[in-house]
């Protein structure tokens, strides 16, 4: 389980050529893409639902929650299990998909810039951004990504 290291670990991953983070302490896991269940009516964000040792997951496409064109997903891509929780204290696991996961990495809060000044249709999905010797990586707010509400609005198990 990833979510032992310290709170200034983030997971990095790709998404095409754009370097992305999220804190590992929403990470449980990370999985290899199986079987994806198709909902019906789904929004076109909720690829389907996957089978995570008996526990029925909604499954994302990060692609698609960033505004990012969509691609195929393939058993190349790797899922993020990730847990988020609301400010009700509701708490939901999903599966968040992206193409490449790289690693765990110590990001101090003095490297975190603020994105608010980047003119970007969707500020809010991201926390901060770092530029370590000109490798630019976007760390995630999972939360508001990831809404609960939204994702649950499809009568998903929430715990």
């Amino acid at each position: 389980m990833i979510s032992s290291l310290t709170s200034n670990s983030y997971l990095t991953f790709l998404i095409g050529n754009d370097k992305f983070a999220v804190p590992v302490e929403h990470v449980q896991e990370v999985i290899e893409v199986d079987q994806v269940t198709k909902l019906p009516h789904a929004p076109a964000y909720m690829l389907g639902i996957i089978n995570l040792r008996g526990k029925i997951l909604p499954l994302i496409d990060t692609r698609q929650k960033l505004g990012l064109p969509s691609a195929e997903v393939t058993h190349s891509n790797r899922i993020l299990v990730l847990d988020i929780k609301d400010a009700d204290n509701k708490q939901l696991l999903i599966g968040a998909t992206v193409d490449i996961a790289r690693e765990v990495v110590a990001i101090g809060p003095q490297d975190v810039q603020d994105p608010a000044h980047i003119q970007y249709n969707n500020t809010t999905s991201l926390s901060g951004i770092v530029n370590h010797q000109g490798d630019i990586t976007m760390i995630l707010n999972v939360p508001t990504l990831f809404s609960i509400g939204e994702i649950t609005s499809f009568d998903l198990p929430v715990n």
